[in-house]
């Protein structure tokens, strides 16, 4: 597992029940919780579909704080993990037009 970056989530209350092993409330460096939800997959995957969603970690199941540098050898426009597997080409025309439509 790499080393915590900076960026923190906590599971909300709401949603306790479905992650058993996490407690709710508590922030906990991001790579923990991930590992913590794949380790539950891994154990059940009846609950890909419950727990996980476009994210490892479920934006309406957990709050996040903090910041993190990207890793290097990854776009530095983009935000997430997930967006460094995206078509270079095609990625790069949706930064363009995020950009555009960003200026006055």
């Amino acid at each position: 597992m790499n080393d915590a970056r900076g960026r923190e989530a906590r599971l909300r209350p709401a949603f306790d029940y479905l992650y058993p092993d996490i407690e709710p409330g508590t922030w906990q460096p991001v790579e923990v919780l991930i590992h913590r939800v794949v380790t539950m997959l891994y154990g059940d995957r009846a609950k890909s579909g419950v727990i996980t969603g476009e994210r490892l970690l479920r934006e309406d199941h957990f709050e996040f704080r903090g910041a993190s540098a990207r890793p290097s050898g990854l776009p530095s426009e983009l935000s997430r993990l997930s967006d460094a597997g995206a078509d270079p080409e095609h990625t790069g025309r949706e930064v363009d037009a995020r950009r555009s439509s960003e200026r006055p």
